[in-house]
């Protein structure tokens, strides 16, 4: 076909009130569809074209069975089919479709398929409710709340009535013009019965004539005169038949007396009402506004009367504001629309009102649309701060550096939301890792998800303190496993309780980690290597004196020994001689004898000194301890010729660790205080008392630290001395030696050109288990 007849076809499809369809009669696809399809069921031509089965695979299941069948006699007869079924839209409502299927059929053959599908749906409906409206039709004479009766128009004999007449009455009643139904009079307004009778003979209907009947006492009903309305109209003129209604208005009328007085209350508080109350023709006009005009808008609600309401309503929102009022208008009465719009104030400002207009046209003490409008600027800007807020946290939430999920507390805890970085930390998709429990992102997950005992202790764990932060190990989907940093909040989201969990990848920071320790390892190493060079020193000029003197006094016994030996038999020896020998050889031996025990009173020390510092915690001899310290120290300060000097307290200085520590601290602290100490200087080691503590001091007559310098003293890796002389680690470990193992504190007096004082505080009693110290006992500075 060419394209020009092609685009007309489809115009003229397109002015069919239905949907245009071809198919090829062989495949049955749709090869053809107008584009009214969208607006009937949703669904676009192009799904429609491009999806086999489409149409079959949308007919209700009730209906698909015998439409089918219908669709294959049609196109196997060749006759036209008009079928009615059911078909869902796109939105899930079920439409009810009128389906005109036209097959061409050429020598017996069908060589075209097509029709058109109309919505019946509202057709549909109006049938089921003429249908329930004649079902309810045929109950309404016995059921309806108003009194009917069927009465023979010259005689008033009552022929037929329901219940509802007959409560009116009060029995049973055979003549309405007679008595009652216990003989006593219905009317008690004789001119009311002759008014009503004078209707109906005359061939008149009457309407609403008000009458008081007398109603007989009954079973459930005292008896009682009660205020009805009467209307009768003639049905049947040969008959003489006519339809008698009978209203009780008794409650109606004493709710009407009611009722005024409630509207005079009514209009008091409209008078009143913070919300402001207008009345609106169809047109926009103000035809009345409440005193809350003044407060809302700033107006005077006469002065305003006239005006088009849209006048005082934003102008970019009056499309909106006219498509929504005209809902209400042609709605019919009763309807109403609701629509939130901005008023501007008298000052220029605008103001959020939520507003329901209701059609109230009909009524004939209003004629108009009647608008309740309520100031709600406050609660529209609240919520469009929260629609800011949630767009700045979906904004942070993706994009955080950290893994950010939100896991559902219950169940097996399924991690139910995740940024990008969360899925790709664990090597998973966004929609791989939503539903997939948290617990499978651990080593052995599977186990600790079935431990239930373990899961209940976790969740009574984190409802107690509310968060939770701790380091762990995950598993990514390829089976590697990396560490990772866990930051737990629980939280409530729509009366769910739900795990917010931040998550960092701090692979890095281990590596950065171990790589710093093991760093500071050799650096300790170093400084180890430093005092036991300071310690070889000492050790050999401490040893080689007083084995120098014992090896003379052994060569001196060894000569006299000789000389004994040579003299034993000699004719001018004297047995004084030998005694002097003796005495001499005995004095040699002594000699050397003292100076061998010097020598092993050093190695003592020099094992109490050097030996490791994990001995322990005992309550030992800190004096002693000290003591051995200075004499292992003593060549190194008279190699720099400083004065070493301990005063040694009158009583005995116990402390509760390991010995070890404290011989490191006093270390550390001398060798700086010799370090500092120009020759001629002095180096002091007191122990004293300060506000019942036991202190220790270590002065020098040194230079003093600067005072820009003072602050970082206690720093690691912190020094002033020159490179290759000082690691920068001395105070530093002294200082968690102090603060960590004896549980005390040390503090520092300098002044520079005149010395340095480290004080060090110990507790009366220190601390139940050492602290984590890493560095080595023999580190120095």
């Amino acid at each position: 076909m060419p394209l020009e007849e092609q685009r007309t076809l489809t115009r003229l499809a397109g002015l069919v009130q239905g949907v245009v369809w071809q198919a090829d009669p062989q495949t049955r696809n749709a090869t053809f569809v107008s584009e009214r399809l969208t607006a009937m069921t949703g669904f676009t031509p192009q799904q429609w074209l491009t999806t086999p089965g489409f149409w079959e695979a949308h007919l209700h299941p009730e209906d698909r069975a015998q439409v089918m069948q219908a669709h294959a006699q049609s196109m196997h007869s060749g006759e036209a089919l008009s079928l009615e079924y059911r078909f869902f839209a796109a939105d899930g409502r079920v439409l009810w479709l009128r389906d005109l299927m036209t097959p061409v059929m050429e020598g017996g053959q069908l060589v075209a398929l097509g029709g058109v599908m109309l919505d019946v749906t509202a057709e549909r409906e109006q049938q089921g409710a003429l249908r329930a409206a004649r079902d309810r039709f045929e109950q309404v004479f016995q059921t309806s709340p108003v009194g009917l009766a069927l009465i023979d128009t010259a005689s008033g004999q009552v022929q037929q009535a329901n219940p509802a007449f007959w409560a009116v009455v009060g029995g049973p009643l055979a003549d309405l013009y007679g008595a009652g139904p216990h003989g006593q009079p219905l009317w008690t307004e004789p001119q009311d019965q002759e008014a009503l009778r004078a209707a109906l003979t005359g061939g008149q209907a009457a309407h609403d004539l008000p009458a008081r009947w007398q109603r007989q006492a009954g079973p459930e009903s005292p008896a009682e005169v009660r205020d009805v309305r009467l209307s009768a109209e003639p049905l049947d003129a040969q008959a003489g038949t006519s339809l008698l209604t009978v209203e009780d208005v008794t409650e109606r009328l004493k709710a009407e007396t009611q009722l005024k007085a409630s509207e005079r209350r009514f209009r008091a508080l409209v008078q009143h009402s913070h919300d402001l109350l207008t009345v609106v023709r169809p047109d926009g006009e103000l035809i009345y506004a409440s005193p809350a005009m003044s407060e809302v808008l700033g107006h005077d609600g006469e002065a305003v009367r006239g005006e088009q309401v849209l006048d005082h309503m934003h102008p970019d929102e009056h499309d909106a504001i006219r498509a929504e009022f005209a809902k209400a208008v042609f709605g019919g009465p009763g309807a109403t629309a609701r629509l939130t719009s901005r008023f501007r104030r008298r000052d220029g400002q605008y103001r959020y009102l939520e507003w329901v207009a209701t059609n109230q046209l009909d009524d004939p003490h209003i004629r108009g649309m009647v608008m309740n409008s309520r100031d709600v600027t406050e609660r529209v800007e609240s919520e469009q701060a929260l629609q800011d807020s949630q767009k700045t946290f979906a904004a942070l939430f993706e994009a955080s550096p950290d893994a950010i999920l939100l896991v559902d507390f219950a169940g097996d805890m399924p991690i139910v939301q995740c940024n990008e970085v969360a899925a790709r930390m664990r090597g998973y998709t966004r929609e791989e890792l939503t539903g997939q429990s948290t617990y499978l992102s651990l080593p052995g997950g599977a186990a600790l998800l079935a431990d239930h005992a373990a899961n209940e202790s976790f969740r009574q764990r984190v409802r107690e303190t509310g968060r939770l932060y701790f380091d762990a190990e995950h598993l990514r989907k390829d089976g590697s496993i990396y560490p990772v940093e866990i930051n737990l909040a629980l939280v409530t989201l729509g009366g769910r309780e739900m795990l917010l969990s931040v998550e960092r990848d701090i692979s890095a920071r281990r590596d950065a980690e171990a790589a710093l320790q093991s760093s500071q390892t050799r650096l300790l190493a170093s400084e180890k290597l430093a005092g036991l060079g300071r310690l070889t020193a000492g050790l050999a000029h401490e040893i080689n004196t007083p084995l120098a003197a014992t090896m003379n006094e052994l060569h001196e016994a060894t000569r006299l020994t000789q000389e004994y030996q040579d003299s034993a038999g000699h004719p001018e020896v004297t047995p004084d001689d030998h005694r002097e020998i003796a005495r001499e050889l005995g004095a040699a031996l002594d000699a050397a004898g003292r100076n061998l025990t010097r020598i092993g009173d050093f190695i003592r020390k020099i094992r109490s000194h050097t030996r490791d510092a994990a001995t322990g915690r005992h309550s030992f001899d800190a004096v002693r301890a000290v003591d051995d310290t200075l004499a292992m120290l003593a060549h190194e300060a008279r190699a720099a010729q400083i004065q070493l000097h301990f005063e040694r307290p009158k009583e005995a200085v116990t402390l509760h660790g390991e010995p070890g520590r404290l011989t490191q601290i006093v270390t550390n602290l001398v060798v700086n205080g010799i370090h500092a100490t120009p020759p001629g200087g002095t180096v002091t080691v007191r122990f004293g008392e300060q506000e019942g503590a036991r202190t220790l001091q270590v002065e020098d007559t040194g230079s003093g630290i600067p005072t820009a310098v003072l602050p970082r003293i206690f720093e690691p890796m912190f020094t002033t001395k020159e490179v290759g002389k000082g690691t920068g680690l001395g105070l530093s470990i002294i200082h968690d030696i102090v603060t960590g193992h004896f549980g005390g504190e040390i503090g520092v007096q300098t002044h520079t050109g005149q010395g340095t004082t480290f004080t060090v505080s110990f507790p009366n009693k220190g601390p139940e288990a050492p602290a984590d110290i890493s560095r080595p006992a023999e580190a120095t500075p």
